[in-house]
């Protein structure tokens, strides 16, 4: 996870993303209980909405801006284009957030707009950024085939946000309410988490596992699965078309490559036990297997209506995406910091290890809270039973806290810095 040296930036840059990203996941869990009721309604309700989007935007995509900033350098062996663009992305995308999320909540819809336009730029930067960064790339692999083709949907999904914003305000998209809804949430998962995700894991898998590399018909399988299915699933979506059933059997069958990939690599790892970090990375892949078949559902209208939705969206961004980005988290956060504030020590001073600086109990505990209660949340809002949501959402919402107060205690290493020009001493560490 070390890049060649001047390949990455400061680790306070996607250090601050991370820990950003984290503050709105423990907000966004908090609100759960709170919109028991909302959530047991429809889900096109706009606190449901606000929900929503702290949870895409400002949890997941956020995490994977900064995430992208520290494997970029190191899966694409690029250097990142502009630490400061980076900087100034992030200002812009998280005053964004902040404001449609603040506007969707109280259903001031004109005030979506300059929201959503300040979050279009910061998308713009982060996309000159990497477009920049992987100029002139002369080794096209599996991973960065996908992350241009995630990038890509990155676009798509802020220009087709942006489009949803004015709609509210003027009309001007040719189709309905709920296709251009279910065509931006399925551009937003597919289109761009999806294969960010997929991609990335087909380098760092091995890493954490210490398998080799998965190669193979599988990824032609998802490469063309992901090319062809968004598009045809968007499309099907948007004119309520049977493309939409085509593109999601596309969709699944790249799903089901990518899955097989990450049993091979766990079966055949030469990592004898599974930390925390690694046991969240892989329930959350197991969460595709339930995500994938209600979604084919709905595509193929086996099943419909606003419950099963609500109970595809749990699967999807509560179950796969979250549980898989808080184990990216667990192993990402510790090496930066440590990376950040002891390796200059290295070999003047005692210096604490990556797993001394963990928390295994508490991350144990957020492990069985979060993992248990994602499940049960989607067994709860596609039952439409206000006091079970609210029941699981407490056992979200402390799940969420034993998680931040994992990561709190791994930032607590940076503390040791010059107030005001005083030193402030660096607590010993036990070995």
């Amino acid at each position: 996870m070390i890049p060649a040296p001047g390949r990455a930036p400061s680790a306070l840059l996607p250090l601050t993303y991370l820990l950003t990203a984290a503050v709105a996941f423990v907000l966004a869990a908090l609100a759960v209980p709170w919109l028991a009721t909302d959530l047991a309604g429809h889900y096109y309700h706009p606190r449901i909405l606000a929900l929503t989007h702290i949870t895409t935007l400002g949890w997941i995509t956020l995490t994977i801006m900064g995430a992208s900033y520290q494997i970029i350098p190191v899966v694409l062996e690029r250097p990142i284009w502009s630490e400061r663009l980076a900087w100034w992305q992030y200002g812009l995308f998280v005053a964004g957030v902040i404001g449609l999320v603040g506007h969707f909540f109280i259903a001031a819809w004109a005030g979506l707009l300059w929201s959503a336009g300040l979050i279009v730029l910061g998308t713009v930067g982060h996309l000159l950024n990497a477009a920049l960064t992987v100029r002139g790339l002369r080794r096209w692999t599996f991973t960065a085939r996908l992350v241009v083709l995630a990038l890509t949907g990155f676009a798509l999904t802020a220009l087709f946000g942006a489009a949803l914003g004015l709609d509210h305000v003027r009309k001007i998209l040719p189709t309905g309410l709920f296709a251009n809804l279910h065509a931006h949430v399925h551009l937003a998962l597919l289109g761009w988490v999806l294969p960010m995700v997929i991609g990335v894991a087909a380098r760092v898998y091995p890493m954490f596992l210490l398998v080799r590399e998965p190669e193979g018909v599988g990824g032609a399988v998802q490469l063309w699965g992901l090319g062809l299915g968004v598009p045809a699933t968007v499309v099907g979506l948007l004119f309520q078309s049977p493309l939409a059933a085509v593109g999601g059997v596309a969709v699944a069958a790249a799903v089901t490559a990518h899955i097989a990939w990450i049993v091979r690599m766990a079966r055949t790892r030469k990592r004898p036990a599974l930390d925390w970090g690694l046991r969240f990375a892989l329930t959350g892949t197991a969460f595709l297997l339930p995500a994938t078949t209600l979604g084919l559902a709905l595509a193929l209208d086996i099943v419909g209506g606003p419950r099963w939705a609500m109970a595809y969206a749990v699967l999807a961004f509560g179950g796969w995406a979250s549980l898989t980005i808080v184990g990216m988290m667990l192993k990402i956060v510790p090496f930066l910091v440590w990376y950040r504030a002891y390796s200059p020590l290295v070999g003047h001073g005692a210096v604490p290890t990556l797993a001394q600086m963990s928390w295994p109990r508490v991350e144990g505990v957020a492990f069985a809270l979060l993992a248990t209660g994602m499940g049960a949340l989607a067994v709860a809002v596609g039952a439409g039973k206000v006091a079970w949501i609210r029941a699981v959402g407490i056992v979200i919402a402390v799940g969420t806290i034993a998680f931040a107060t994992t990561l709190a205690r791994v930032f607590h290493h940076l503390l040791p810095c010059r107030l005001g020009g005083i030193s402030v001493a660096r607590p010993s560490v036990t070995p």
